[in-house]
């Protein structure tokens, strides 16, 4: 059987192909830095929980000293202002954990983008093999037809060749 002829579109079938990888590729390290960002949210929102824990935990042991008798007016003071301190250090958690959230919805966003830019890839990819498929079916078409009037001449010849000769 002979060689198939070059198919016409194959440059612009590679150029899809890398163009759909390269989309793939960009999918991937959005995701990953989102990954990365939600995780930094995590930690963010955990170390709020603990700097919240941790304030209770030392208002409850001053409580525990004031009805004990063990503290005094100075005592109260430093620990009121400790205690404001601790607020204004979880005031500015809290401004980095909204800070972060919006850092997460911008790369959601960015994922989002990548995902549409691989679905149109793929399917211009696809749209264009689909092309070659229908291609390769046409030029089998065509090849079966030729053989097929090859042997249509063959058995021509044969027929005529046996009808002169008898």
């Amino acid at each position: 059987m002979a060689a198939l002829p070059p198919y016409r579109l194959a440059t612009l079938l590679t150029l899809r192909e890398r163009k759909k990888e390269e989309a793939e590729h960009k999918l991937a390290e959005t995701l990953a830095a989102l990954h990365r960002e939600q995780k930094r949210l995590k930690e963010l929102r955990d170390e709020l929980v603990a700097m919240e824990d941790k304030r209770q935990a030392l208002r409850r042991e001053y409580m525990d000293k004031a009805m004990k008798g063990q503290t005094g007016a100075n005592d109260a003071v430093r620990h009121n202002a400790f205690v404001e301190h601790l607020k204004d250090l979880e005031k500015q958690q809290k401004e980095a954990i909204a800070d972060q959230e919006d850092r997460v919805a911008e790369h959601e966003g960015y994922v989002k983008a990548a995902r549409d830019e691989l679905v149109l890839a793929t399917q211009e990819l696809k749209a264009l093999e689909k092309h070659k498929e229908k291609w390769l079916e046409e030029v089998k078409k065509e090849r079966e037809a030729k053989e097929e009037m090859a042997m249509d001449d063959i058995a021509q010849t044969i027929f005529l060749r046996n009808r002169d000769g008898q």
